[in-house]
This record gives C-alpha cells, structure tokens and sequence, in this order.
C-alpha cells in the first residue's frame, strides 16, 4: 500500500509540473522535431526538470528508485527529438549519481544504461512514426520493458521485484494515458485563447487589423525614440459605389483594396481598416520622405487597377491619401491627427491624390 501512495504522490506531481511548466509555450506553435533547436533544448530542460522533480520524490526499494522519470524522457523525444531528449536525459542522469550513495554507484551505473538505451531506441523508432495516442504509449511501453531487468538487478528478492513491477507498469503506462491527452487538451486550449485573440485584433471584413489592434500599435510605435510614419487612406465617392451598386458590391471593393494595400507593405508595416471605408498604415522608423513614396505607390497601383464585383466586372476606385511623420516629441493621437489633417486636404483638393501633412497646411486650414 506504500509503494501505491508513493506512486500517486509522483502521479500528482507529474501533471502539476507539466501544467505549470508548460505554460510559457502557450503562445507557441506546436513543437516537433523541426522546430527551432533553441525550443527543443529548452523542451528538454523542462522535461528533465520534472523528471528531477519526480526523483526526488522517487520510491527507494533496495538500491532501485522507482518513480515516472521516463514520462518527460518520452515526451521530450516524441515533441522535441533527440536534442530535447538528450538534454532531458543527462539531467536524469546527473541527479542519479548525485541522490546516490557512493556504496551503491552500481544502481547509477544500470539506471544511466537504462535511459542511454531508452532514448536511442526512441530515436530510431520516432524517424518512422506519428505523434499519436498509441505511439506515445507505445514508447512508453519500451521504457517500461528496459526498466524492469534494471529494478530485478537492484532488488533483493522476487517478491519485491513483481510487487514493485505491478505497480511501475501501472502507473507508467496510466501517466502516459493522461499525460498525452492532457498534453493534448491544453495545446487545444491555447490554440484556441490564440484564435480568440486573433479574432479580436481582426477586420472580418478584409482580414487586414481591425481598429482596436491599430489603436494599440500606435500606443506602442508611440514609444519608440524613432521616427514613425502614418499614412491614412479614404476611398473615394465610396458612398456612391454602396448606393449604386449595393452594399455586397462595396464589401467586394473593401476587401480588395484590402488585398492591395497588404501586397505593398513591409515586413513590419501593419495595414488596417480604421473604420468605415478608411485604412490606416503604419510605417515605423521611416522617414517622411519614405512614406511619401509608398503612399504614392499605393495610390497609383489602386488608380490602375480593377476592382470587379457581381455588379460591375471591370469597377475602378481611386484613394486619397494623407501622410504624417512623428516622433518622440510627438503622440500618436497627435501624429493620427495630422494624417486626417492631410488626408482632408486630399480629398478637398480634387482627390486621387496624397498630401504630406506641413505646418504649412496647418496655417491653411486655421
């Protein structure tokens, strides 16, 4: 009844430290073999730390310790790869030798046998297999079948031996049941939480940001010590279209033009629908002269394109443009300001065209 309580004590503290230490891969993508080797070593450190965790609260019969150690190791192998399962094993390793006395260095020596045999026999078998339910226990499985001539070696008698095996293959192979669907179960919840912010921060419309994460960009862009440059964009007679051609016909120009701008931009530009028929771009660390150019590129690329809907096959557009650049002297309240300043000017000039937000033009419209 001991070895049963002992057994649940290291069954609870498995799932608790995998919950825990699992989190901070919450905004991750799923791990494999071909993730990044900095993801996997850091895998395997965690692995190894509860499988440190486990030892310390292992089961001492005889010379043998009995806990559910090769749990992490196969967890770091089926995710991670080897990279993950050798960091993992020689922390299992290092601890061994350390929570063993020196008269007993032989039960070291087997169970250091036992992991080094365990992780390369997973290795080979992982190169021809699927991350599924039943390879995971099966790996599991084999990890049992090397333990147990290393708990017969390291015990007295073979009362103890099949007592104790009982209850190792149990247990093992229920942590492994659970382990993998709680494993499961939370890269289910976190994919979720991150489609669920992903939506939030969405347009539904065009898929481009929607005006909440645009607001919250331009609160960090803000931050910055360098220069940022903004570009916000009006569709031109964009009523007209809806009230001729229907609203349906209106969605279809908004998603493209969408498209469009998303095609222009840089790696860390961020395009938007600001509300409306309105977008916004925000350009960190350009220059206004930049901007200007990309604004302009922007508004001829829309000028000599078509934007078809179910209506109107062969529907042209055209954009206004209004550009302004900040910096730390500036907030991005003030910066947006600017941009609806010029982006005004644009649009009261005649429109299809870009204005660059002055001083100048701010005495002009006082």
């Amino acid at each position: 009844m001991s070895i049963m309580n002992n057994f649940i004590i290291n069954f609870c503290l498995l799932f608790t430290t995998i919950t825990l230490l699992f989190l901070p891969f919450r905004n991750h993508p799923r791990i494999t073999p071909k993730t990044n080797l900095n993801v996997r070593l850091v895998l395997g450190g965690i692995a190894g730390l509860i499988s440190v965790l486990l030892m310390l609260n292992s089961i001492q019969i005889d010379v043998a310790r009995i806990d559910l150690r090769i749990v992490p190791v196969v967890i770091a192998m089926m995710f991670g790869g080897l990279p993950s399962a050798l960091v993992t094993g020689a922390m299992i390793i290092v601890t061994r030798f350390i929570l063993t006395p020196v008269e007993q260095m032989d039960a070291a020596v087997v169970s250091t046998i036992v992991i080094g045999v365990l992780i390369l026999t997973i290795a080979v078998v992982r190169r021809y297999i699927r991350l599924t339910f039943w390879n995971f226990e099966l790996m599991i499985g084999i990890g049992i079948v090397y333990s147990l001539p290393g708990i017969y070696l390291l015990t007295n008698s073979w009362t103890t031996f099949i007592e104790i095996s009982l209850a190792y293959i149990f247990f093992n192979l229920i942590a492994g049941f659970v382990t993998y669907h709680l494993l499961t179960e939370l890269r289910r919840h976190f994919e979720n939480i991150q489609y669920q912010q992903k939506l939030a921060m969405t347009d539904a419309l065009t898929g481009l940001a929607n005006r909440r994460r645009l607001d919250d960009s331009l609160s960090l862009v803000g931050s910055a010590e360098e220069g940022y440059s903004l570009i916000l964009i009006d569709i031109d007679f964009f009523k007209h279209v809806n009230d001729t051609y229907g609203h349906d016909a209106g969605d279809d120009v908004l998603r493209q033009l969408g498209t469009t701008l998303a095609s222009l931009a840089r790696p860390d530009d961020l395009v938007g629908r600001y509300g409306g028929e309105e977008f916004l771009i925000i350009l960190p660390n350009t220059s206004l002269a930049d901007a200007k150019s990309i604004a302009e590129l922007a508004r001829t690329t829309v000028a000599r394109n078509l934007f078809p809907t179910t209506a109107v096959p062969d529907l042209q557009i055209t954009i206004s443009l209004g550009i302004a650049h900040s910096s730390s002297s500036h907030t991005s309240l003030e910066a947006l300001q600017q941009a609806d300043k010029a982006l005004y000017h644009s649009k009261d000039s005649g429109r299809n065209r870009s204005t660059t937000y002055t001083k100048q033009l701010q005495l002009e419209q006082a």
